[in-house]
């Protein structure tokens, strides 16, 4: 049986009924923090008026609704707004292989199906049968391919998996959800550049173009097409370009590693700031560092200290950048989202002119402790000689220095507050947390459909 078969038949099986107390549980976690990520990237109303743009090109007035601008677009492209508002904010999750293969970002499926499910009308239950399959076949794909070495992005296989996701929650039988991978698998793999050199706001689309070529691919797959055959084991098949284990699915993947972010930025950026907010307590003005040295292992160099990471120009290049992360650290105290934003940047000069006395090296005895661990170290040395050091080998959120159920709650509800009151916030977490319990999800979803721009919508 051809991968694409065995995965198919995998999928199908898939129910609210299969996945056990503790996947529950993960879920509704994630279920929660995801939606406040979505809820904060609502704040960025530079990007909401380009949704709102796109949304007026071609408007469907029986399409799906595009959060944030109070419009609907035609489903493909309604899709392609929406899961970028999962990932503009930077506080999705992260999951790292186990085997050091590749990664991906779990939450990124939960935009695609609360979008979905919603425009479908399907109840909680769905809503986690949906999640588990997404967060399944994603894991999956990163403990089998590693994109990266071979010049593609870490989304590249998103492409491949979103369409069965997107397939299955449409109800494609097993023949379909086949068809649907040997359709994605000629439909172009995504190239690595959005991380090379300048970093553009394009970052934070990559996982959403997948999903808008998925709409399409399961359209063709349940209208009949056919794609082809071996598209992972072929001679010219996708294996050919991603290095990649033995096995696809030998077990299922963990979703209780999965690493939840505290702060808006890169995952490889997480430890980083954590050990600088430690140190910003004892170090008085930053304008009296000399220097700043952070070590660190190095796939966290590879993502998060490139040449564009020591002057980044845009959002995503900021929440991609160790040196600037660091520096706001210092400088903040803290980390919060607007923190990134082209005002804060262009205003808050301290922030640039210290990003130029952090210096990033690599730490051999680190690399070794990756991707279980995620260590680094800072010494910051002062003009008149003084040094300050501190380091932590996991970032607050990771499941060996977990957020608890409480500290989710507290960090879902700062992020929820651009979107709504207190007590509608209080009503949706408690109402996310007893989920399977609900027909419906429109209640969920129905915070994001407010315009949050300018206009007056339709």
């Amino acid at each position: 049986m051809m991968i694409e078969e065995r995965l198919a038949d995998f999928v199908s099986g898939i129910s609210y009924e299969s996945i056990d107390g503790a996947d529950l549980h993960i879920l509704k976690r994630n279920l929660l923090d995801s939606y406040a990520g979505i809820c904060a990237s609502l704040r960025d109303t530079v990007m909401l008026e380009k949704f709102d743009k796109l949304a007026s090109f071609v408007p469907d007035g029986n399409g799906m609704d595009v959060w944030g601008v109070g419009r609907k677009a035609a489903v493909p492209d309604a899709v392609f707004m929406n899961t970028i508002l999962a990932r503009r904010s930077d506080l999705l999750d992260t999951y790292l292989s186990p085997g050091n293969m590749g990664g991906n970002h779990p939450s990124d499926n939960v935009a695609l199906v609360l979008c979905m499910a919603d425009w479908l009308g399907k109840s909680g239950k769905d809503l986690l049968g949906y999640t588990y399959a997404s967060f399944i076949l994603s894991c999956a794909f990163s403990d089998y391919y590693n994109p990266e070495p071979s010049g593609y992005d870490h989304d590249a296989q998103a492409v491949l998996y979103v369409p069965v996701i997107i397939g299955y929650i449409l109800g494609l039988d097993k023949a379909q959800l086949t068809e649907v991978q040997r359709i994605a698998g000629v439909f172009g793999l995504d190239i690595n550049q959005t991380a090379v050199g300048e970093v553009t706001d394009w970052k934070h689309c990559t996982y959403a173009s997948c999903a808008m070529r998925g709409t399409h691919i399961a359209g063709m797959a349940l209208a009949g097409f056919e794609g082809a055959k071996e598209i992972y084991e072929g001679d010219a098949g996708v294996n050919r370009f991603f290095p990649h284990s033995k096995e696809m699915l030998p077990k299922l993947p963990d979703l209780g590693s999965i690493v939840f972010k505290r702060w808006p930025a890169l995952v490889f950026c997480q430890t980083p700031i954590d050990v600088a907010i430690d140190l910003s307590g004892e170090i008085g003005s930053p304008g009296d560092i000399d220097r700043i040295e952070v070590q660190t292992y190095g796939q966290a160099i590879r993502n998060a200290a490139t040449e564009g990471a020591f002057n980044p120009v845009s959002r995503a290049g900021r929440t991609h950048s160790i040196p600037y992360c660091v520096a706001a650290a210092l400088v903040m105290k803290t980390i919060e989202y607007s923190c990134f934003d082209d005002d804060f940047a262009e205003k808050e000069t301290e922030v640039g002119s210290l990003m130029k006395k952090v210096r990033v090296v690599e730490n051999a005895g680190m690399n070794g402790k990756y991707p279980d661990g995620a260590p680094c170290s800072i010494t910051v040395r002062m003009n008149d000689g003084t040094t300050f050091s501190g380091n932590r080998d996991f970032p607050k959120g990771d499941p060996h220095d977990p957020l608890s159920d409480k500290e989710l709650e507290e960090k879902a509800r700062l992020n929820i507050a651009c979107v709504m009151d207190d007590k509608t916030a209080d009503g949706i977490i408690g109402r996310i947390w007893n989920i399977e319990s609900e027909e419906r999800i429109d209640w969920l979803v129905a915070p994001l459909k407010r315009r949050m721009t300018g206009g007056k919508g339709k």
